[in-house]
């Protein structure tokens, strides 16, 4: 279906889209790789007994990692995905699908009677994605394949398509203006605004979560901060790599303030209930964890997050429903909860794994509990609020 193209802007140089759609998702690839060479770089100048080399394959093997393959350092299977370099590959890719889409559509795109260019925008977008998901697929196959023996190289190039087609449909569609969402009815357009903003409001949750029980707990993280005796490189590389999870944890916080619980491996489990954990390494980050025991009663406040995160969720679509009786709202409020809850437990999966095959082989969410209690929450006050909406917006009988 023809459509109206976004501003093309005239002075940006012409190239064949499809040639910008290649060499920019070998080149978002490329970059990110320079990203993590340069943090490994900083590692082998402080290690005179380090090798070049193995800085240079462990950058590849970051990179593999924040495509969902896994790699093994260091004689360890890792599995748990750096979400920051995931986001930060996203956010590199955009630009470079944008302009891919913006050169196809000034080929494509036909002018009317007023000047305006249209051009069939579901068609120049999904052809965008493609390219540029399946180079970029392709990209980490081949870098899969040169490391491990390339037993993974299926999950690199995999990850590889996920991520690039996120990007890619990003880019594209904001390149011309095109909302997929144009045909569907006024209060599901509305659904995935609220689901993303149910999102948002769970991971601010789960970041609070995270920063406050790091600021109670700040001697111990600066204590073991202090023991691992860094120099200034090796302060900045503890920084790098523990900002490289903060997503991670974020969700992590997420799960826990939702009452579903994570893990840190060996059998260990944190909720709103218990804190019961092991032998932890020495990361500071995890010094922020609570003293080992039950959790005080207040912690249940927490719940508080997921129970707004539904009532924000029904408020945006209901609002799209003006007419609609009270039975309606209150069906379509606790639709949108549960699939924001299910957006959760599906980025919760993603922020889990393991490092090693023993004791850290599980952290993150505990996902079967998650997956309970995360549409539940969100779904029943999703609900609750549709009703209360509906019922307070309630048409007044007209006189007969």
């Amino acid at each position: 279906m023809d459509e109206p193209t976004g501003d093309v802007p005239a002075r940006e140089p012409s190239w064949p889209w499809w040639l910008v759609a290649v060499v920019g998702a070998v080149a978002v690839v490329a970059a990110g790789w320079l990203l993590m060479a340069g943090a490994s770089l900083l590692g082998w100048v402080n290690s005179p007994e380090a090798d070049l080399t193995s800085a240079l394959e462990l950058a590849t093997q970051v990179l593999l990692l924040a495509f969902g393959a896994p790699v093994v350092i260091g004689g360890q299977l890792v599995t748990l995905t750096p979400l920051t370099l995931t986001l930060v590959l996203v956010l590199l890719g955009q630009p470079v699908a944008a302009m891919a889409a913006r050169q196809l559509a000034r080929r494509q795109a036909t002018p009317d009677d007023t000047g305006a260019l249209w051009v069939d925008g579901q068609s120049l977008v999904l052809r965008v994605t493609g390219a540029f998901a399946l180079v970029q697929a392709g990209t980490l196959l081949l870098v899969g394949m040169a490391v491990d023996g390339g037993a993974h190289a299926w999950r690199a190039g995999l990850g590889g398509l996920v991520v690039g087609a996120l990007a890619g449909f990003w880019g594209a569609s904001r390149a011309i203006e095109h909302d997929p969402r144009r045909t569907w009815p006024a209060w599901l357009r509305a659904v995935p605004v609220a689901m993303g903003s149910a999102l948002l409001l769970c991971l601010a949750g789960g970041a609070a979560v995270i920063g406050s029980t790091l600021f109670l707990h700040q001697d111990r993280v600066a204590a073991i901060h202090d023991a691992l005796q860094p120099d200034l490189a090796g302060t900045i590389l503890l920084v790098i790599v523990q900002l490289l999870y903060l997503p991670n944890l974020a969700l992590w916080g997420t799960a826990w303030a939702l009452g579903g619980g994570i893990t840190l491996g060996d059998g260990s489990l944190l909720n709103l209930n218990v804190t019961d954990v092991g032998f932890l390494p020495a990361i500071p980050v995890l010094g922020g964890i609570p003293e080992p025991g039950l959790a005080p009663e207040t912690t249940f406040a927490w719940l508080l997050v997921g129970v707004a995160a539904g009532v924000l969720a029904a408020a945006l679509v209901v609002a799209r429903r003006p007419r609609a009786r009270f039975d309606e709202t209150a069906a379509v409020g606790g639709l949108s909860g549960v699939a924001a809850g299910l957006l959760v437990v599906l980025l919760c999966s993603v922020s889990s794994g393991g490092l090693g095959e023993s004791r850290l082989s599980h952290l993150g969410p505990e996902l079967l509990d998650v997956l309970v209690v995360a549409p539940s929450v969100l779904g029943l006050s999703g609900l609750l609020a549709g009703l209360v909406l509906g019922l307070l917006r309630r048409p007044a009988a007209t006189p007969a």
